[in-house]
């Protein structure tokens, strides 16, 4: 990037975030990604006061509400954490007239066909994927906005078992990290507003054997709750713009 490699990181000691940050310092970027108990960001003035003296070029909103099942329990967080939180980055980056990279997930789809584009109407399944879809609409609220929706997993495979008929784009949280690095370094050649960054299509289970070679098919159907049989994203956009990054 031509512009000095500065970035603010919301959830950086999250999974991706805790992934991400050693890339990004390899990478040469300053990064910041201070405690949600100095910056939070339900606290705008403690955003605000951050970024203005940081003074990042980017703003990597990795920061949410993620547990699917307690999130019908706890509706108000949820909402809070994830739209209300995301509209605030939003309007600090603003402030400052940084650009706004906005994670998102491959759950505001209901997974029932797959392989969805970008440009394909989401359409949530529970209370946590609405609000993931609200919060999309509410990192609009930045005037330079970059959506990312993607899925990754831990670094390993901890269950015995792993579903041969449900369909995944997602990936091990290492390898996601890699592609989100690789982004970041040619953000300057992405122009445009909503993004699938995940790996090829794939069983749960091929994906899950890859790391653990010993455990066991099963099938979706045998689970106690509804599994959509497919959360695949298309990944075309992002393979052009991989393209046209070793030609720049």
């Amino acid at each position: 990037m031509s512009a000095e490699k500065k970035i603010f990181l919301t959830g950086g000691s999250g999974r991706m975030g805790s992934s991400l940050i050693p890339l990004l310092k390899v990478a040469d970027w300053t990064v910041a990604a201070p405690s949600s108990s100095s910056v939070n960001i339900l606290e705008p003035s403690t955003l605000d006061r951050f970024l203005e003296a940081f003074k990042p070029s980017v703003v990597l909103h990795l920061a949410a509400y993620t547990d699917v099942a307690s999130a019908e329990q706890q509706k108000a967080l949820c909402w809070q954490v994830n739209v209300e939180g995301t509209r605030n980055v939003a309007r600090a980056a603003n402030a400052i007239g940084a650009r706004m990279v906005h994670i998102s997930s491959d759950y505001v789809f209901d997974g029932e066909h797959g392989d969805y584009l970008e440009s394909d109407t989401p359409n949530p399944s529970n209370y946590y994927s609405l609000t993931k879809v609200v919060a999309e609409e509410a990192s609009r609220a930045a005037k330079d906005v970059l959506i990312v929706r993607t899925s990754f997993k831990e670094s390993t495979w901890r269950y015995p078992m792993a579903f041969m008929d449900q369909f995944t784009s997602a990936d091990y949280v290492d390898v996601i990290a890699q592609e989100f690095c690789l982004l970041l370094e040619h953000l300057e050649l992405v122009q445009i507003d909503i993004l699938n960054l995940v790996t090829m299509r794939k069983s749960v289970f091929e994906l899950a054997v890859q790391r653990n070679p010993t455990l066991l098919p099963g099938s979706r159907l045998d689970a106690k709750v509804h599994i959509p049989p497919d959360v695949s994203l298309n990944i075309s956009q992002w393979q052009e713009l991989k393209r046209s990054f070793k030609l720049a």
